[in-house]
C-alpha cells in the first residue's frame, strides 16, 4: 500500500509544478504581446532610437536607390553605368573587349571534332566491353599540347603632316580719293644755306589729282612779300595778286609716296613792300591741300592648310599633334605692297592608329584549326590601344591507333601504337632540339677561348610612322605596299627577320624632337642568326638567368657567356617553335633509291664471298 501512496504523492507534486510552469510562460507571453506594440511604436520614433542602436539614421543614402516594390531602382542602373566608365579598372575592361580582337576557336578544332566523335559512338565504345568474351574494334587517340608564342601588330602607328602657306584670297583693284593737308608754318624749320625749310613725310601714296596752296595772315590777308616758294616740285610766287584762297598749281611729280619725305622752302631774309623782313625759325603763313587717288584692293590674305598622309584616314584614330615648325609672321606681297600674316604654328604632324589585319608570326598558328589562344600580353602600346602584342598558343597533336576493345582492355593493331598505348611522346623531336642547341653553341666556343659568347644577335630598328609615310615596322606588306617604298634595306631585312620568328622586340627609342615633342620613334628588336638561338636567348637567358635585352635606346644584343651557358636548364626551355623548322629540314630517302642501295650492297657482299650474281 505505501509504495501506491508514494506513487499518487510524486505525480499530485509534479502536477503542481507543472501548473507553476505553465502559469510563468503565460506571463511571459503576455509581457511580450503587450512589449511587442511599443517596440513597433519606437522604431517609428527615430530620435529615440537613433541614440540606442549605433550607426542608425532616418535617413540612409541607400534609400535613394529604393523606391519601394513598384517604385524602380532610383537611377542605380545609371549610376552604377557611371561609375563603371570613371572607374579605370573598368575601363579597362571595356576597352579590352571593344579595343582589342578577341580569341576565336575553330569549331573544326581536333579537341571539339573528338568530343563529338565521341558522343555519336559512344555506345559502341561501351557495349561489350563489359564482357571478356566479346571484343570490338576500335580506335584510340591520344593528345599532346605544345605551346607556342608569336607576336603581331593590332593597331599600327601611322603618320599625317598638315602644312599651312599663305595665299591671296580675292582680286581686284579698286580707287578712293583722300585730302590730306598740310600747315607749314606749323612744322619744324631748318635754316640751311639761307634757306627756311620743312620737310614733311607723307602717310599715304597715290597720284595727286589736285593741288592747292592758300596764304593769309593774322587777319585774312595775303601779305605782301616779293619771294618764291619752292614744295613739291613746284614754284609758287608770293608776290601774285589776287585772291588769297585756293591757288592751285601743279606738281612735279605728280605722286605721293607714304614714308617718301618732300620739302617746301623759301629764302631766309625776304623783300617786302616797306623793306626787308627776317622769318627765323618759321616757314610763312602756306597751307597746301592734296587730293589723292589712293589705291585700294580688295585682295585680303589667308592661311590655307594642306594635308599629306601616307594612308586611309577611315577608322584611324587620333593620337597625337605635334607643330613641328613654329608660328610666328610671314610676308605676302599683295599688289605690289608686303603684309605679314600670323599663324600660330606652320606644320603640324599628326599621329593617329590604324587597325592592320597583320597576323605577323602568327599566321600559321591562327590557320590551324588545332591551335588555341590561351593568352595574350601587350608589348608596346598607346593608351588602352595596344599596338604589338605577345600570342600564346597551345596547339593539339594527335596520335591515332587502331585495334580491338576486349572486356576493357585495348589491345594495338595498327598505328601509333607506343604513343596511345600510354607511352605519349617519344620525345625524339625534343632531344633533337636539344642536341641542336648544344651543337650550335659548341660551335661557337669550340676553340675554348676567354669570354667567347654563343648565340650573338645584331640589334636593328625600323621607324615608325613619320612626316606622312608608312610605318616601316609594319608586319606585313613587305613586297605589296606602295607606302612601304620610303623604307630602307635595312628595314626590309628586318621584316623578314621578323617573319622568320628570328627576333625579339627591346623597345622604343626617340629619333627626334622638334620643340621637347618626339615626332619621330623607331621600334629596336635582336636579330639572331635562327630561331633556335632566338628560343634559347629568350628562354634561358632572359626568362632563366634573368638577363633582359636592354631598351630601345640602349639594346643588348650580346650572346650567352659559356658560365651562363651551363646554368641554363634545357629541360625547361620549349623548342615547340623548332619543330616546324626541324620537321621541314628532314630528308627522306626516295623509296627507290633505298631498294637500289640494298641490291648495291647484297651484290657486293656476294662478291666478297665468291658468288655469282
Amino acid at each position: 500500500m505505501k509504495p501506491v501512496i508514494f506513487l499518487l504523492a510524486l505525480l499530485a507534486s509534479g502536477l503542481v509544478r507543472a501548473d507553476a510552469n505553465q502559469d510563468a510562460w503565460s506571463a511571459g507571453a503576455g509581457f511580450g504581446k503587450g512589449q511587442a506594440s511599443q517596440g513597433t511604436s519606437s522604431l517609428k520614433k527615430p530620435g529615440t532610437v537613433q541614440g540606442s542602436i549605433p550607426g542608425y539614421t532616418a535617413s540612409p543614402p541607400e534609400t535613394g536607390y529604393y523606391g519601394g516594390v513598384s517604385g524602380g531602382d532610383g537611377g542605380l542602373n545609371s549610376k552604377g553605368q557611371q561609375a563603371l566608365q570613371n572607374s579605370g579598372a573598368g575601363q579597362a575592361v571595356i576597352d579590352a573587349g571593344t579595343k582589342n580582337p578577341l580569341p576565336v576557336i575553330d569549331p573544326k578544332a581536333p579537341f571539339i571534332t573528338a568530343g563529338k566523335n565521341a558522343e555519336g559512338a559512344a555506345d559502341n565504345i561501351v557495349n561489350g566491353t563489359g564482357n571478356p568474351q566479346q571484343c570490338q574494334p576500335g580506335t584510340v587517340t591520344k593528345s599532346v599540347f605544345d605551346k607556342y608564342t608569336c607576336e603581331r601588330d593590332v593597331w599600327v602607328n601611322q603618320s599625317c603632316k598638315r602644312s599651312a602657306t599663305v595665299e591671296v584670297d580675292g582680286s581686284g583693284i579698286t580707287w578712293e580719293t583722300k585730302t590730306v593737308e598740310y600747315e607749314m608754318s606749323q612744322q619744324p624749320v631748318q635754316e640751311i644755306n639761307g634757306m627756311n625749310i620743312v620737310t614733311i613725310v607723307p602717310t599715304v601714296s597715290g597720284e595727286i589729282v589736285r593741288a592747292t596752296y592758300t596764304w593769309s595772315d593774322r587777319l585774312g590777308n595775303k601779305p605782301r612779300f616779293y619771294m618764291t616758294i619752292y614744295v613739291l616740285g613746284a614754284e609758287i610766287p608770293w608776290h601774285n595778286k589776287g585772291s588769297a584762297q585756293d591757288v592751285a598749281f601743279t606738281p612735279v611729280p605728280a605722286t605721293l609716296t607714304a614714308g617718301v619725305a618732300f620739302t617746301s622752302k623759301h629764302q631766309h631774309s625776304i623783300h617786302s613792300g616797306s623793306g626787308s623782313q627776317t622769318f627765323k625759325n618759321r616757314h610763312v603763313q602756306l597751307k597746301i591741300s592734296l587730293v589723292i587717288r589712293v589705291k585700294k584692293t580688295s585682295s585680303v590674305p589667308k592661311v590655307v592648310w594642306r594635308e599629306t598622309c601616307g594612308f586611309d584616314k577611315n577608322g584611324a584614330v587620333p593620337v597625337s599633334s605635334v607643330c613641328t615648325v613654329p608660328g610666328g609672321n610671314r610676308p605676302v606681297v599683295i599688289d605690289g605692297e608686303t603684309q605679314q600674316v600670323y599663324s600660330d604654328c606652320w606644320e603640324y604632324e599628326d599621329q593617329y592608329l590604324q587597325k592592320t589585319g597583320s597576323n605577323g608570326t602568327c599566321a600559321s598558328l591562327m590557320n590551324n584549326p588545332a591551335c588555341t589562344v590561351t593568352g595574350t600580353q601587350c608589348q608596346t602600346g598607346t593608351g588602352a590601344y595596344c599596338e604589338h602584342e605577345v600570342v600564346n598558343y597551345e596547339c593539339q597533336r594527335n596520335f591515332s591507333s587502331t585495334g580491338l576493345i576486349c572486356g576493357g582492355t585495348y589491345f594495338c593493331q595498327s598505328g601509333n601504337c607506343s604513343d596511345t598505348d600510354g607511352a605519349g611522346d617519344s620525345g625524339f623531336e625534343t632531344a633533337v632540339a636539344k642536341l641542336a642547341g648544344l651543337a650550335s653553341a659548341a660551335a661557337d666556343v669550340k676553340d675554348d677561348q676567354i669570354n667567347v659568347k654563343a648565340f650573338t644577335g645584331k640589334a636593328m630598328s625600323c621607324r615608325k610612322a613619320f612626316a606622312g609615310f608608312s610605318n616601316c615596322c609594319k608586319d606585313s606588306g613587305w613586297g605589296q605596299d606602295a607606302g612601304l617604298s620610303a623604307c630602307n634595306d635595312d628595314e626590309l631585312a628586318l621584316g623578314k627577320a621578323k617573319a622568320k620568328k628570328i627576333t625579339v622586340s627591346v623597345g622604343e627609342r626617340c629619333d627626334h624632337e622638334v620643340l621637347g615633342q618626339c615626332v619621330q620613334k623607331s621600334k629596336v628588336y635582336c636579330v639572331f642568326d635562327g630561331k633556335l638561338a632566338r628560343i634559347i636567348q629568350e628562354q634561358g637567358r632572359r626568362d632563366q638567368l634573368g638577363v633582359g635585352f636592354g631598351s630601345g635606346s640602349s639594346p643588348n644584343c650580346g650572346g650567352i657567356t659559356v658560365p651562363q651557358l651551363q646554368g641554363i636548364d634545357f629541360d625547361r626551355i620549349n623548342f615547340a617553335d623548332f619543330y616546324e623548322d626541324l620537321m621541314a629540314n628532314q630528308k627522306v630517302p626516295n623509296s627507290s633509291v633505298m631498294v637500289q642501295q640494298v641490291k648495291d650492297r647484297i651484290a657486293a657482299q656476294v662478291k666478297q664471298t665468291g658468288g655469282t650474281k
